[in-house]
């Protein structure tokens, strides 16, 4: 057990992320700061406590909506160390605060200036947006953020199609550039420093920059250079297909199995919108491929619609699923469902001195995702290749369960993949059982 138990490798450091974030702190500190410095002079005037927290509140409000877009933007530099559904996480946490200062700007900045005029607030408010210049578009949106801080919480979101929630973040971006003129022309903070004006401006287009070449240019560059296009669509299960996407130096995009990409197909219907998809393969110089369940619009309908030949936008790849990421000679790996294609992609890296045990959740094993060609390469790489087929009472997820079908649990590294609550009871048994956290590997598929 000792021998499973050694220091496989040392994943790398994560520097570029604690210099970031270390980035993004001092930043939102200098935003305050700077912002006190010019806003404490004003406050003894009629409205003027008010108005400087509405003013505080925006200046920090749109700084987190900036450092919003830069996580949903997926540097690739930052993104490879920190993983996608960390930056995902971050985002999250960080949205509803930047949410809520907006709306504290709003509320006392209308009563700062109800305050200096003396009219009633629902008044002020009516002129501020009817009157004012650049209050039109900031009023919108302001209405389009809230709009869509309820459509990202977690209720709304399981009612929600993927393709409707990917399009309602595109209105994000419409948000922050109708709010853009009203903050730089109507600041006080910018009307007193010009300096300050020109480096948020600046900050504007230094961000835009990385969104657009990061999303849009870098991935339409190299997938025309690599010659992306479908090869074929294969049935695999009733609701399952795989499907092959063949190009030329493809190892330029420097993809490892286990990672995903935002695959964009060039249909009349689908070419404006974007999904992410793992690969369920270790890419090849000339191929790659992607296994897909039937659960939205486009997923369902793949099958029907795509064609040989058929051009490709893939952008990424993203994710640290991967198996640079192991700490020890053993790997115990869990799927559940779909959740298979990144394990079975990952694995194809592990090199052959490595113990592999992978335990597979499945409903139904004839219609289990890429059963046959599990089994194939288990009797080919000698990997201890496990079905739970049942009920959840018959394979209870407990550690003494477990162990009996892999005995190097608790001395290996843990790679989950599956739903949210299949990925939770498989964290929940190995942390309970003294497991560090370094060893546990997992991406989830909701977004």
């Amino acid at each position: 057990m000792a021998k499973l138990a050694r220091k496989a490798h040392k994943p790398p450091v994560r520097w570029r992320v604690n210099f970031v974030t270390l980035g993004a702190g001092l930043g939102f500190g200098a935003v305050v700061g700077s912002s006190l410095v010019t806003l404490l002079p004003h406050v003894g005037s009629p409205g003027g406590v008010a108005n400087a927290i509405g003013s505080l509140s925006a200046m920090t409000g749109t700084y987190l909506c900036l450092v919003l877009m830069v996580l949903i933007s997926r540097v690739a530099w930052i993104e490879k160390e920190a993983g996608h559904d960390r930056m995902v996480q971050w985002h999250r946490a960080i949205a509803p605060y930047s949410l809520v200062l907006i709306a504290t700007h709003v509320l006392f900045t209308t009563i700062g200036y109800a305050q200096s005029s003396g009219k009633g607030i629902l008044h002020q408010l009516w002129l501020l947006v009817t009157t004012y210049g650049w209050m039109l578009p900031a009023a919108v949106a302001f209405v389009l953020m809230v709009v869509l801080g309820f459509a990202s919480h977690r209720i709304a979101r399981m009612r929600m199609k993927y393709e409707t929630w990917w399009t309602a973040h595109l209105y994000f971006y419409i948000a922050i550039a109708l709010a853009f003129g009203h903050q730089i022309n109507t600041s006080l903070l910018f009307i007193a420093h010009p300096l300050l004006k020109t480096f948020w401006i600046g900050l504007y287009i230094v961000i835009a920059t990385i969104i657009l070449f990061s999303r849009l240019l870098l991935p339409i560059t190299q997938s025309l250079r690599s010659g992306l296009r479908i090869e074929k669509v294969v049935r695999e299960t009733d609701n399952v297909v795989s499907v092959f996407i063949k190009g030329k130096n493809l190892d330029r995009f420097n993809a490892s199995g286990g990672q995903f990409f935002q695959w964009r197909f060039l249909t009349p219907h689908w070419w404006w919108q974007a999904h992410p998809y793992s690969l369920s393969a270790k890419p090849t110089s000339d191929r790659m491929r992607i296994t897909v369940k039937h659960l939205g619009d486009q997923s369902s309908s793949l099958e029907r619609v795509l064609k040989p030949g058929t051009r490709v936008i893939a952008e990424g790849p993203y994710g640290v699923f991967t198996a640079k990421q192991r700490f020890t000679d053993a790997v115990t790996a869990f799927a559940a469902g779909i959740g298979v294609t990144p394990i079975r992609a990952m694995m194809d890296d592990l090199p052959k001195s490595v113990n592999i045990t992978f335990i597979y959740r499945i409903s139904d094993g004839d219609h289990a995702p890429l059963r046959n060609e599990l089994d194939q390469l288990a009797k080919r790489n000698g990997w201890n290749m496990v079905y739970l087929e049942g009920s959840r009472e018959q394979h209870p997820m407990t550690v003494d369960y477990m162990s009996q079908y892999a005995p190097a649990l608790l001395h290996s590294d843990i790679y989950i993949c599956g739903p949210n609550g299949f990925m939770d009871s498989v964290i929940n048994m190995v942390t309970s059982a003294g497991v560090s956290e370094k060893r546990i590997h997992h991406e989830s598929f909701a977004f």
